[in-house]
């Protein structure tokens, strides 16, 4: 005959558990929608001129920034590249870049051609020779974006964002000027999607952010 005997957990650990479950549940972004539609990424991100009546102030360690909307944006595409950062006041003020590409490049089997990496706010391409594009396509059709969240549940939702999700972003591109450790600091948006190089990336304040079909504001 076969006892079954309840095991009696020690105190410590039943705390350890539920501290770590509480922890989990903490950390993760709360879906506020749900939209079933079929994501498009197939067109170019939409960007409208905008002119803020003044900008947003930012206090951070060590100093303040302010930002500035200079246009509405919107961009739907495949993640491509992801790259997180906790130093300095950039870092706490834009935590994640993320690497999207749209039209042909979101398509299945499109990064059988091309590899990204990424890194210090940087995003890198490499195509192949036998591949269908060329690099003036790429340059066009993908970008890095620095992201600046709008709130906690935006910020908890990018970091779970990971490459081929599906994203749609909302928000404004922005410039940024302000005070750092008592030295004056800049950084400014891209806002063309064929520019290469020092300052080409999107500085990105998100408002709102759909992975699949969740969304979160």
């Amino acid at each position: 005959m076969i006892v079954l005997m309840k095991r009696k957990w020690p105190l410590w650990f039943i705390t350890i558990v539920l501290s770590l479950c509480i922890l989990s549940g903490c950390d993760r972004p709360r879906i506020t929608g749900v939209e079933p539609d079929e994501m498009d990424t197939s067109q170019d991100p939409i960007q409208i001129p905008y002119k803020a009546d003044e900008p947003m102030t930012v206090k951070v360690k060590n100093g303040y920034l302010m930002i500035t909307p200079v246009a509405e944006y919107k961009i739907s595409g495949v993640v491509v590249g992801k790259g997180t950062y906790s130093s300095d006041w950039a870092g706490e003020i834009s935590p994640v870049d993320l690497a999207i590409a749209w039209g042909k490049l979101a398509d299945p089997g499109a990064n059988r051609y091309i590899t990204y990496t990424q890194g210090y706010r940087w995003y890198f391409y490499q195509c192949k020779s036998e591949g269908p594009f060329d690099h003036s396509y790429v340059i066009s059709h993908s970008s890095n974006n620095h992201i600046i969240p709008a709130n906690e549940n935006i910020r908890r939702a990018v970091k779970t964002v990971k490459k081929k999700h599906q994203v749609v972003l909302e928000g404004f591109l922005v410039n940024l000027k302000g005070t750092y450790k008592e030295q004056p600091v800049t950084w400014n948006t891209s806002l063309s999607r064929t520019d290469i190089g020092n300052g080409s990336c999107e500085l990105f304040y998100v408002s709102k952010v759909r992975i699949g079909t969740k969304v979160y504001e």
